[in-house]
């Protein structure tokens, strides 16, 4: 099993904290945030983890060492995390889990992933208040989603995504081979989630619930603040 974590983004909205450093190497609680995940991927087994980097890219090389492999996106300033998926398209080969860099969350919300049905699933919070904007799931009684968007009405929305997925091999290939097209036709600015279109019509991407598990996103100094305070100390250390 390996893992792929999106890292290569400015973070502007958790300025002053990434003036000068990565974001997944801010402070949250006692420990940068980008051991949160590697705490939990240990715990899962996990021991081949790649990072994508871009915005102060040496600061995270020189932190994390030998413990990852990296992939470099030169151009973090002016794309998405779809670029930097695409970057990593070597390494989307095999069984893995997708993380984004700025997501807190407890060990255990992994293992569900790991035991979701299909071989294909992303983490999702029924009991979260969904949001307009956020980024919502739609998926029936047999729990095969049906959109996942920042676009989704909260009417047409079951979950807000906790956006950590895990791909078998095949739907590996399947997000990856997406994201080169995406990436071909010039949409740089969209989400990895445009990528996961071809499982969807296929059936073959599942909802793995994980509401009552610890959990946050840190977008913004006020996000920051609430995981600081609420999530990141129910989150063992691994």
């Amino acid at each position: 099993m390996r893992a792929i974590i999106l890292a290569a983004g400015i973070g502007t909205r958790l300025s002053p904290l990434t003036n000068s450093r990565p974001k997944c190497l801010v402070p949250v609680g006692a420990r940068p945030l980008i051991e949160y995940q590697l705490g939990a991927l240990r715990s899962a087994g996990v021991g081949d983890v790649v990072v994508v980097v871009g915005y102060e890219q040496q600061r995270v090389r020189d932190y994390l060492g030998r413990r990852v492999r990296y992939v470099e996106n030169p151009d973090y300033a002016s794309t998405n995390s779809i670029y930097s998926l695409h970057l990593a398209a070597a390494e989307m080969d095999a069984d893995l889990f997708l993380l984004n860099c700025d997501i807190v969350f407890h060990p255990e919300v992994l293992r569900r992933l790991q035991a979701a049905p299909g071989p294909n699933a992303v983490a999702v919070d029924e009991q979260a208040v969904l949001t307009p904007g956020e980024m919502n799931v739609a998926y029936g009684a047999d729990r095969r989603i049906r959109a996942i968007s920042k676009a989704l009405s909260v009417t047409e929305a079951r979950a807000q995504s906790v956006q950590l997925a895990r791909f078998s091999a095949a739907g590996a290939r399947a997000v990856r081979d997406e994201a080169a097209r995406l990436v071909a036709a010039a949409r740089r600015d969209v989400f990895p989630t445009s990528a996961y279109g071809p499982l969807i019509a296929a059936g073959e991407l599942f909802a793995a619930e994980v509401g009552g598990l610890p959990w946050g996103e840190i977008d913004s100094l006020n996000d920051h603040a609430r995981v600081a305070a609420e999530v990141a100390p129910l989150i063992p250390v691994a």
